[in-house]
């Protein structure tokens, strides 16, 4: 029962945002990566901005329902250590309206383009499924 209305709550928070954010924020315009970027990372920068950017922002910075930056000056993804860390939080609660809506290849290719935009990874290096021990700073 208490999942059932956790979903629920998940949901109905899912459905708030939108509303708040209006039909053009739901769609922002994700920075594209760097030039000579994996076929990982590109999925990764469609990925963010199709389950992410939403909630998270195009930049990762500037969204109003989770407006702390997730990555660049500030962010909050070094509190995971390193990409294993982020890809295991992502793999159990991202997308936070319905964590099972994407695979764990993709929430990798995600994580790759965070990491990325952070400044951790090489544009042109894919990650291992699951994510390594790169360590985010």
């Amino acid at each position: 029962m208490k999942g059932s209305v956790r979903n629920a709550a998940v949901a109905a928070a899912a459905a708030a945002a939108a509303l708040v954010l209006g039909t053009a924020a739901a769609n922002p315009e994700v920075p594209a990566p760097p030039a000579g970027a994996s076929s990982q990372v590109l999925q990764g920068a469609r990925l963010y901005q199709q389950h992410c950017a939403l909630c998270h922002g195009a930049k990762g910075r500037d969204a109003n329902v989770f407006p702390r930056p997730i990555w660049g000056p500030g962010h909050d993804i070094a509190k995971f250590g390193t990409a294993r860390g982020l890809f295991e939080y992502v793999q159990l609660l991202m997308p936070f309206d319905d964590p099972a809506k994407i695979d764990d290849a993709a929430k990798t290719a995600i994580v790759n383009y965070m990491l990325v935009r952070n400044g951790n990874l090489k544009p042109d290096k894919p990650l291992p499924p699951g994510g390594d021990q790169t360590a985010i700073r």
